[in-house]
């Protein structure tokens, strides 16, 4: 098993950036392929809002790599809760575009939307699904675990002067979505996005117990067939994913 921290310049975020880069095993790698020819399955991972892509080492990421013979990519995401932000960087477009082609510079990973995939946990779980729905050319499935999804509820939180319970008041979500008023309906509303047809192949995974449990399987519903969902025991992913990732990756992979 191996794991790499890489950090590159990126023109869209306008700095630097931070991505935890889990390896396949080595008698799983083409080492013989002198032309280069292979190209491996890769699952990106977003890490829940107020983490870093650091936080996947607490989780099973690393063996999952190494078993299957993916390429598990988590770049750290900051505040911007995977989105195009109003006044910040337009991490959508990173993520869709300009982080796969750094990756693939540098890593033997296929640009085939087939193989490539996109997960979160929490927040992530938010920022993982709106990235299929929205970028079928770039991912052809996705995975939430105890995913974070109804925004718009927290937005009207923030409005009101409540605890989000994301590490967001009003004014960082303003600076996020813009006017949160007008974020029901919109493109970073997963409801909304979720009532349109789709390609993308969602996996829905939660704890039985999680407070995030009935907006889960309100979404699970609009999305309809196009999302396979998974209840866990309570307490089962211990705060790291150990039971959802791996469930989660044998389902991308059986795909």
């Amino acid at each position: 098993m191996a794991q790499i921290e890489m950090n590159a310049l990126s023109v869209i975020t306008c700095g630097s950036i931070s991505v935890r880069i889990f390896l396949p095993e080595m008698n799983l790698l083409a080492l013989d392929d002198k032309e280069h020819q292979k190209k491996y399955p890769v699952l990106w991972l977003l890490h829940n809002e107020g983490g870093a892509a650091l936080d996947w080492l607490s989780t099973p990421a690393e063996q999952l790599a190494a078993k299957y013979g993916i390429f598990i990519i988590a770049p750290d995401q900051h505040h911007c809760l995977c989105t195009n932000m109003k006044f910040g960087p337009r991490f959508e477009v990173f993520l869709s575009t300009e982080l796969p082609g750094i990756c693939r510079n540098n890593l033997p990973i296929s640009e085939d939307p087939a193989q490539n995939w996109v997960g979160g946990v929490g927040t992530g779980g938010y920022g993982a699904l709106k990235m299929a729905l929205k970028y079928p050319e770039t991912f052809s499935k996705a995975v939430s675990f105890n995913g974070v999804l109804d925004l718009e509820a927290i937005c009207k939180k923030a409005a009101a002067g409540e605890e989000t319970g994301i590490y967001h008041n009003k004014a960082s979500l303003e600076a996020v979505f813009g006017d949160l008023d007008s974020f029901a309906g919109s493109e970073n509303d997963l409801y909304a996005l979720a009532k349109k047809p789709t390609q993308a192949k969602l996996w829905m995974g939660w704890e039985q117990d999680a407070p995030v449990a009935e907006e889960n399987r309100r979404l699970a519903d609009l999305l309809g067939d196009a999302a396979q969902t998974v209840t866990l025991g309570a307490g089962a992913d211990l705060g790291s994913c150990q039971a959802s990732l791996p469930a989660a990756v044998e389902w991308l992979m059986k795909g």
